[in-house]
């Protein structure tokens, strides 16, 4: 083999490593909000960081990461998060201070985070943080609510990695059981039925 092929195949072989490690970083995702139970009318979320993935907080005197969700219908109230697995320290006590917002009549909730400094970590395994519920009565769950995020940035390229999806949360009003229907008909009934005699 000449230097020149040799050459030419060292630095393919080397562009593909390159292009297989970017395409890896491309495909982290710095954040991902799931719907994980719905049960009455609390609606909980769980927010995941990929392993390969940092929140980064530069621009001082401003909102540092918030994630949106909109299209939902009747959130009256939010909290969390409660929980968290990150090693305790500052990064683990820092994912307990997100404040959730209720705007534009329980259509969007807005958690934002205003801490400096406080990372995801980069750790070697997915990391989570749980409990974030939306109270919504007599809501029922849709798949189309919208995630949007801003903040977020791969720990290896710091190139901006906000999310933009679907998700299930809560959606038009419950339709009434049956049952209720009919125990509507059966008041509607006796009342008739109670004029009438009045009326006789």
């Amino acid at each position: 083999m000449d230097l020149t092929t040799k050459w030419l195949s060292t630095s393919l072989r080397r562009g593909i490593i390159g292009a297989a490690a970017m395409l890896a970083v491309s495909n982290a995702q710095a954040v991902d909000f799931q719907l994980v139970s719905h049960i009455g009318d609390n609606y909980s979320y769980t927010l995941t960081y990929g392993p390969n993935d940092n929140m980064w907080f530069v621009e001082n005197g401003n909102v540092h990461a918030t994630i949106q969700l909109s299209g939902l219908f009747g959130v009256t109230s939010v909290f969390g998060p409660l929980d968290n697995d990150f090693p305790s320290g500052p990064i683990h006590d820092g994912q307990f201070n997100w404040t959730g917002s209720v705007l534009f009549g329980g259509s969007v909730v807005r958690f934002t985070m205003l801490d400096e400094d406080v990372g995801t970590g980069n750790f070697g395994t997915d990391k989570h943080v749980f409990g974030f519920t939306l109270v919504a009565p007599g809501t029922s769950p849709i798949d189309k609510i919208i995630l949007d995020t801003n903040g977020f940035y791969s720990g290896h390229t710091l190139a901006d990695r906000d999310v933009h999806m679907l998700i299930s949360g809560p959606g038009i009003p419950a339709v009434p059981e049956p049952s209720t229907y009919l125990m509507l008909l059966a008041g509607l009934l006796g009342i008739g039925t109670w004029i009438r005699r009045r009326q006789s």
